[in-house]
């Protein structure tokens, strides 16, 4: 009984905090950020996706950080699962069950497109709808369809954790330019007034570290389910 009381009064309270917080909704929220976006995000940054626009440029730092977090993910797998790091490695099946042909045969004909597919979506995120961490996961998802492809396949954990952070520091160096070029921390490394060209050379280049980095990581979070799961 004491448990439920809790519970309402919880909810009240989140209830009372929801109200107060959107009373003053149209002076909070307006449409200031939308329109300088479409008035200068694509002299700024050179981005026809004013998505790519942002996260690569003006809210880079956020990027960075959400790069972090994932880091920090997959550092948590890896230490939840570490007992079971070398041992033999697990296969997508289970052991006792053999991969159905035309799971192998659909994955065969599916992994080059997936992979094609995801490495289009990162090189063209500043273009198109996409990006590295949209890029990165399809990636990602190709690579483990080479589970289906062949069940033996192995991968080393260790490498793909020392790559990935690797990674991320050229992921943060780069970023960081643009305090010596610009004299601001985690922007476009190219000057303000450089060509879009120039600019979209950054965004690409940005696109690719992220979308490796976050491919890798997924990569290795699911090898270590994998591998936790036997």
């Amino acid at each position: 009984m004491i448990r439920r009381i809790s519970l309402v009064l919880l909810l009240g309270f989140i209830l009372f905090v929801f109200i107060t917080s959107i009373s003053d909704f149209s002076t909070i929220y307006n449409d200031d950020g939308k329109l300088f976006y479409y008035a200068n995000g694509f002299q700024d940054t050179g981005s026809y996706n004013y998505v790519t626009g942002i996260y690569l440029d003006y809210r880079l730092f956020d990027s960075i950080f959400e790069a972090a977090i994932l880091l920090i993910a997959v550092a948590g797998v890896m230490l939840i699962s570490e007992h079971s790091i070398d041992e033999k490695n697990a296969t997508f099946m289970l052991d006792k069950q053999k991969t159905p042909e035309l799971f192998i045969t659909f994955s065969r004909l599916l992994y080059p497109i997936m992979l094609l597919f995801g490495i289009y979506v990162i090189v063209n995120g500043h273009l198109s709808p996409g990006g590295g961490f949209q890029g990165g996961a399809i990636v990602a998802t190709a690579i483990l369809i080479l589970y289906y492809i062949d069940i033996t396949k192995t991968v080393n954990v260790h490498v793909v954790l020392t790559i990935e952070k690797i990674l991320f520091i050229v992921l943060v160096l780069t970023a960081s330019l643009s305090y010596l070029t610009r004299g601001v921390l985690f922007t476009n490394f190219f000057r303000l007034d450089a060509s879009l060209d120039q600019k979209a050379i950054f965004l690409t280049l940005m696109n690719i570290l992220i979308g490796a980095k976050v491919s890798l990581g997924l990569v290795a979070i699911f090898t270590a389910f994998l591998k936790e799961g036997r």
